[in-house]
């Protein structure tokens, strides 16, 4: 992190941000792994075509969770980054990532395991706290690019 606030000094503020988004990318890239060898390699679904399976097959879980991760990542970075730029308070911008990557944890957690109903129960309240933080952190950026 030296390099970064020696040469950003602005972003040393948003450092816990910054670890988030690596940890977050680094398990979508675990997930993406994981779709491909556990999944796709055995034959259990086919790249490119809608699943066929259901939410008691594990692959079937693994590939909906690596889908819905990279749906949701790029929303997340492209809120960070406007944040940041903006100079949002970094206090709200490090809770709200921060709470955002410990919901996913927990929605993956929860869907990879199969715990739960598989909509309306803990995964679906875990996604949307999750979203709702996304949502807040947009609206933090946007007034803070805007005051």
């Amino acid at each position: 992190m030296d390099f970064v606030t020696q040469n950003w000094p602005q972003l040393a503020a948003y450092q816990l941000t910054l670890v988030c988004v690596g940890v977050l990318t680094g398990i979508v890239l675990v997930q993406s792994f994981l779709a491909g060898v556990l999944v796709l390699a055995r034959g259990e679904e086919m790249s490119g075509m809608p699943l066929t399976g259901d939410h008691t097959k594990r692959g079937f879980r693994i590939m909906r969770t690596y889908g819905n991760s990279a749906e949701n990542l790029p929303m997340l970075l492209g809120a960070v980054l406007v944040a940041v730029i903006a100079g949002a308070s970094p206090l709200l911008v490090n809770g709200l990532v921060a709470f955002h990557v410990l919901m996913r944890i927990g929605f993956w957690y929860v869907y990879y395991t199969g715990t739960g109903k598989p909509g309306g129960g803990i995964r679906t309240l875990l996604y949307t706290f999750g979203l709702l933080a996304n949502m807040v952190l947009v609206g933090v950026a946007l007034v803070a690019l805007i005051s």
